[in-house]
């Protein structure tokens, strides 16, 4: 029997193959194709792109959040949850416990509560007019004082309780529109935002802010703002828990009568409009100094709020060789001071003893290597100030009567460290904060229910004779005879370098307005 034998299969492709050719591909198909593939690169570019765009975004906590990148920067307003910074991060942990805490105390025991914003620059730059350094002594000192209002008794009765929620402007300010739009918003919360306090820095911006939140109907205590006109004489509800520029022009001419050896002086101002501190610093020194002054005032452009160079302080230096003065009073930032002296510890003329006066509100950090350059180079700073670093050393050494309650409650929160305080924000925010507090407070003096806008705000010229405020730069006191400028603060004149003899030991006391 014989097999059947298997058939053969031609090769694909071949003319007998079980497969046939491919049928040729029309130009239409093929342009189509080739739209195809050029739109899904385009559409990988584009999500790649959108990635991209939204890094800042994610980076502020997504695009729906009360954080948001406005110009590259993170601001808005938080409870302490989202960090603005490494350095602030423990003390943000510390803010944001204490208002879950009220929180809780709202929500299990039906406690009155409000809340309180503090609108700064948080996210500080090296360059600019305020440092990481000062940023992080305003969150514990604001801390503290939220801390005493609602642990003890010590702003009186603990009603109603209150939340601290942190406002970032940006490093200098640029972005307050949004920040200002949300504590608006917040007006209406479950827990309502009834005021604002802390705003640093004696800006334009400043004060376009603040009015933007009068407008609104919304109490203001600023806590370093102190450029004059910032005040409720200029800006209707807002209070100031620091000295004025003319307090401190005040405090510097008081301590002059005392010192025989300081009678000739120069100015050297910048000339940067749009820095309200330094314009009405300078118009101060004029004001309460003026009689001191024999040379032609020096001007300069600085540096710190509107970016720009100090290279002009060599020829200032010059003429202040020339004219010879006992002192030069400098209408400007700390970050062009410490240039100005730089500059001037090399002055050919340098045998000559020279003081520079300067206001600010605390003892700005001058390393080793400062204080040396100013021994060699025979200069002293003369800085009036809100609080005088020797208050936090043992002993009586002649501080207010309310800074006892206050360093005792620092130590225990933030640092034993009295370098710690020495750049005098920490104080200045626990005052603002205490001054906030007290405003509130005797709005609502049964704790019934949150004060409204409008009650806070008709009280804040009341915190005066039984209502004062027991701070830690004085009792302090308000009413419309000072335009909110607080009466009984301190503002001592420190030498740097420290030495006994040029000590202010009896330092001046704003009016009482009372």
């Amino acid at each position: 029997m014989t097999p059947h034998a298997t058939p053969h299969r031609a090769p694909p492709g071949s003319a007998g193959g079980a497969f046939p050719p491919p049928k040729p591909v029309s130009l239409f198909r093929f342009l189509m194709r080739i739209l195809g593939l050029v739109a899904a690169g385009a559409a990988l570019a584009l999500v790649a792109s959108s990635a991209w765009w939204a890094v800042p975004a994610l980076r502020c906590g997504g695009p729906v959040g009360a954080i948001r990148s406005v110009d590259g920067q993170c601001v808005g307003v938080t409870d302490g949850s989202f960090e603005f910074s490494d350095d602030f991060a423990g003390i943000q942990d510390d803010i944001r416990a204490e208002n879950e805490r009220v929180a809780r105390m709202v929500a299990e025991e039906g406690a009155a509560a409000v809340k309180v914003a503090l609108l700064a620059p948080l996210t500080p730059v090296e360059s600019g007019p305020i440092s990481p350094g000062q940023v992080r002594s305003l969150l514990e000192g604001a801390y503290v004082g939220v801390y005493r209002a609602n642990r003890t008794n010590e702003f009186g009765d603990k009603k109603p309780l209150i939340q601290l929620y942190l406002a970032n402007e940006g490093s200098r300010q640029l972005q307050w529109r949004y920040p200002v739009s949300r504590i608006e918003d917040m007006t209406d919360d479950d827990i309502p935002l009834v005021a604002v306090m802390g705003q640093a820095l004696s800006t334009t911006r400043t004060q376009q802010a603040a009015e933007r939140l009068s407008d609104r109907g919304i109490a203001m205590v600023t806590a370093t703002a102190t450029g004059d006109g910032l005040d409720h004489g200029g800006v209707p509800g807002l209070l100031r828990a620091s000295p004025s520029n003319t307090d401190f022009a005040a405090a510097l001419d008081r301590y002059l009568t005392g010192r025989d050896d300081l009678e000739s002086g120069i100015m050297v101002y910048d000339r940067v409009q749009e820095d309200l501190f330094v314009s009405t610093l300078r118009a101060a020194y004029q004001r309460r100094l003026g009689d001191h002054f024999d040379f032609p005032h020096q001007g300069f452009s600085g540096a710190s709020v509107v970016d720009g160079g100090a290279d002009v302080f060599f020829p200032i230096r010059q003429t202040i060789c020339t004219a010879r003065p006992d002192m030069v009073a400098f209408a400007g930032r700390a970050t062009d001071l410490r240039t100005f002296l730089n500059v001037l510890s090399e002055r050919v003329c340098n045998a000559d003893p020279v003081s520079v006066l300067f206001a600010e509100t605390g003892r700005y950090p001058w390393s080793d290597e400062d204080l040396a350059m100013l021994q060699e180079g025979n200069i002293t700073i003369l800085n009036a100030t809100s609080a005088d670093p020797r208050w936090a050393e043992p002993g009586d050494q002649g501080e207010p009567a309310g800074y006892a309650d206050f360093h005792e409650r620092y130590r225990g929160l933030v640092s034993r460290d009295p370098q710690k305080l020495e750049n005098g924000y920490a104080v200045a925010f626990h005052d603002a904060m205490a001054v906030t507090v007290r405003a509130v407070r005797i709005a609502d003096p049964f704790g019934d229910g949150p004060p409204t806008l409008r009650e806070v705000r008709d009280h804040l010229l009341l915190l005066n004779e039984r209502h004062t405020v027991r701070a830690a730069t004085g009792t302090l006191s308000f009413s419309s005879e000072r335009d909110g400028n607080p009466g009984g603060k301190h503002v001592p004149v420190v030498p740097v370098p420290f030495s006994e003899e040029a000590a202010d030991d009896a330092p001046y006391v704003t009016a009482d307005p009372s």
